[in-house]
This record gives C-alpha cells, sequence and structure tokens, in this order.
C-alpha cells in the first residue's frame, strides 16, 4: 500500500478531505483555504512547506490516514461499527426539531452541552454571513447561535482551520461535524494531548458524501435565478427531509424535493476521496446521527413525512452517558430501535462500505496512493460484496485513475468562479 507523503500530493490526487486542519498547523500564510477551481475547500500553498512541516500536517491529515476508533469490548458490526447504544428519537423542542435536516438530535445535543455547562462553546458549521449560498465555521456560545446551524449544509467548509486557536484560548468546547473531520481531530489528539482535555464530545452525522459547490451554484441556474441575486438557501429542515428552497432578495421563491436534489444535482458533484471514504457512519464520534427514514415496502422513503425522527448511536461511553443524561434533562425523546431496522434503512452504507477495498484494488493497480484506514475493517466488509459488486467498484475507478478523473489542481491554482459553474 502506497500512502501519500506530501501536501501536494493528498491535493493534487484527490485525497483531501478539505477539513483545514493543515491551515490551523501551519498558518493561512503558508496553507490558506481557499475554494477551488473544482469547488472544494482545498490548502492553497503561498510557499514551499518544509519537511518539518509536511511530517506535521501528515500526522493528523485524513487523507493520509483514517486509522480507526480506539479499541472497545464491544465487537464492531462489520459495516456500522461499534455501537453501545442504538435508538431512535427526536428533539423535544419542536423549533429545533422543524428546523433541522431531521429530528434535531445532535443540535439538541450540543444545546444541553452548552446549557448543562459540560461545554463552553460548539465549534460547527453554518450559513455564511456574507454568502447565502456558502458555508462558514461558528464558534457558538449561545443557543441561539447553535440552533442557527440547524440543517444540513451540502457544501465545502473547513472547520478545523481554526482549531489551534480555539485550543489556544483554554475553553471546552463540543465539535459538530462530517465523519472525516472527527477522524482527524482524532489523529490531531495523539500528537496535542489539548484536544482531548479540551474537546471533550465531537458529535458527527451519517454522511454520504460532500459535494462541490458548484453543485449548489447549478440548482440556482436550474431554478432560472442569478446566485448573486439570492436572499436565503437552505438543503432541508422545515419538515423533514425538507425541500431544498432558495428565496431571491426580489421574494421569488423555488423548492425541490430531496430526491431531485440529490440524485439530479449533488451525486454527480462528490469529490473524489468520498468515494473511498470508508467511514460515512462516524465510528470516531462519540455520538452520531443520521435519518431514520419511513420504509416503504421495506426500502427506505425520502417522501415528505412531517415531523422528523433521527436514529442515533453512542459510539463511547461518553456518547453513551451524554444520551442517557439529555434524556433525563429533557432535551431529546428516544425510542428502541434494532441492528436489523439499521441495516434495512442505511444499506446504502454497506454497499458503500463493501466497495472500497475493490477500489482501493483499482488505485493501487494504477500506482496510485490512497489512506490507510486501519482498523476500519475495509477487507472483511470487502470480502462479503458479491461479484458484480467487486467488479464494478475495481472497474470503476480503474477507469477513473487511468483517465485522470480523481485528479485536481495543484495546491498553487486558482480559486473557483461562480459564474463559469456548468450544469452537468
Amino acid at each position: 500500500m502506497r500512502v501519500a507523503e506530501r501536501v501536494e500530493e493528498i491535493v493534487e490526487r484527490g485525497l483531501c478531505t478539505g477539513c483545514g486542519a493543515c491551515e490551523s498547523l501551519l498558518g493561512k500564510d503558508v496553507l490558506g483555504m481557499e475554494l477551488s477551481p473544482e469547488g472544494f475547500m482545498r490548502p492553497r500553498r503561498r510557499r514551499p512547506l518544509k519537511i518539518s512541516e509536511q511530517q506535521a500536517v501528515m500526522q493528523v491529515c485524513a487523507g493520509r490516514s483514517q486509522p480507526g476508533p480506539a479499541p472497545s469490548e464491544a465487537a464492531p458490526h462489520r459495516i456500522f461499527g461499534t455501537m453501545l447504544h442504538l435508538a431512535r428519537g427526536h428533539a423535544t423542542d419542536r423549533q429545533i426539531r422543524f428546523k433541522s435536516a431531521t429530528g434535531g438530535m445532535l443540535t439538541a445535543l450540543a444545546v444541553y452541552l452548552l446549557e448543562s455547562g459540560e461545554v463552553d462553546a460548539v465549534l460547527q458549521v453554518g450559513v455564511s454571513t456574507s454568502n447565502p449560498l456558502e458555508n462558514e465555521v461558528r464558534f457558538n456560545t449561545t443557543r441561539a447561535g447553535i440552533v442557527a446551524c440547524a440543517g444540513s449544509r451540502y457544501g465545502p467548509t473547513a472547520p478545523l482551520k481554526d482549531v489551534h486557536a480555539a485550543l489556544d484560548g483554554g475553553r471546552r468546547f463540543a465539535f459538530v461535524g462530517k465523519p472525516c473531520d472527527v477522524a482527524t481531530l482524532r489523529n490531531l489528539a495523539r500528537v496535542d494531548p489539548r484536544v482531548d482535555r479540551q474537546i471533550p464530545y465531537m458529535l458527527a452525522m451519517f454522511c454520504g458524501g460532500n459535494p462541490s459547490i458548484a453543485a449548489t451554484y447549478n440548482i440556482v441556474r436550474r431554478f432560472g435565478e442569478d446566485h448573486r441575486e439570492v436572499d436565503e438557501f437552505r438543503y432541508r429542515g422545515h419538515g423533514w427531509p425538507g425541500p431544498t428552497y432558495l428565496r431571491t432578495r426580489q421574494g421569488r421563491e423555488h423548492r425541490q424535493t430531496y430526491d431531485e436534489t440529490w440524485f439530479s444535482n449533488l451525486t454527480y458533484e462528490l469529490m473524489f476521496r468520498c468515494k473511498i471514504c470508508a467511514d460515512g457512519v462516524g465510528e470516531h464520534a462519540d455520538v452520531v446521527a443520521g435519518d431514520c427514514w419511513v420504509m416503504d415496502n421495506g426500502k427506505p422513503s425520502h417522501r415528505e413525512a412531517g415531523d422528523g425522527w433521527n436514529m442515533h448511536i453512542a459510539r463511547t461511553e461518553r456518547g453513551r452517558q451524554l444520551i442517557e443524561d439529555a434524556v433525563v434533562a429533557g432535551y431529546i425523546h428516544e425510542e428502541p430501535f434494532s441492528v436489523a431496522e439499521l441495516e434495512a434503512m442505511h444499506d446504502d452504507h454497506g454497499t458503500k462500505k463493501r466497495s472500497v477495498l475493490w477500489r482501493l484494488a483499482g488505485l493501487a493497480l494504477t500506482g496510485q496512493p490512497f489512506p490507510d484506514h486501519g482498523a476500519l475493517r475495509v477487507v472483511q466488509a470487502g470480502l462479503a460484496a458479491g461479484w458484480r459488486e467487486r467488479w464494478e467498484a475495481f472497474r470503476g475507478t480503474l477507469a477513473r485513475s487511468l483517465k485522470r478523473r480523481n485528479r485536481e489542481s495543484p495546491v498553487t491554482s486558482g480559486t473557483f468562479a461562480p459564474d463559469a459553474t456548468t450544469i452537468s
């Protein structure tokens, strides 16, 4: 197996997750996070990096290594990992439940952590104050700030670009982000003991992949609007799963369904790193939550279903205790939920996990680097795949690699241009 050893290779071979930890480590005057020409958040190199700087970044970069969570006494599920507690539930606060992408579980837990005094702040992602189509990092110290970040933001953000500044501030804070962001924080904890002391809770959502910002601008174009005239944009929420919604400054409104958004826009704009991800289910987190879909004929349905429900998993004892305390305090409601229901409801994650081994084989055959997925059971899951699954995953990645479609712009290239976006 060949892993990448330089930031430049991580970015240019399509392995970067866009988390921003490298900027946090070296400073934006060395590696500053920007939207790349492809519309992903990527480090832009201001000068050649020293060997020591490369080594510092490689120690924490999830594009190089995502080794898996710490061993647990509980045997991990082949696909869904360690589950100390599994249930379905929702926020008891109706505003949180309505505004959130699902049942508001992560938002309610974040509010509980803040209001109980367990943390001083919550590091998370919200809509940009300067551009409603884009995202920004928030360090929230109030309930209102946390609730304002409720709902999905399908697009690039660098949530860890200021994490060292936050640690330097000395406060305890929770983190809410994607599984790969949490994996990077766990890597950072191995070299910076402040992480475990000051970030006692790491929360994540089930993740289907991170799309280019081009997908968002293309949705605006499909609605026949100019992106400069958009006043409000949200992917989900205000119902479950909630429509993708756009309002212009002139008051024109547009909506489309969850399926129209994901299967006509986002799926085709996912970054390559997401296609070889072995942890869309947040195995490194203390608590992870996802949709608890309505099932129709044994398959998950994305039709509008009123009040939202989450399924949620505690990965660590700290996470299990957090859920228990939040239930007792009245912040969340939960009900029983079985492993069999989880497997049926989120079989897409099973399909993806089983494909990773064969996708990596396609990269290996063409001499491409790929992440070290450590204890994430890539081989075990891959061997459970059928021959057709194996062949399609291998063939697709092999073709992509040979055509250089996994490649991205160099770390010294320009930035994303919204007006150059084309509808795919």
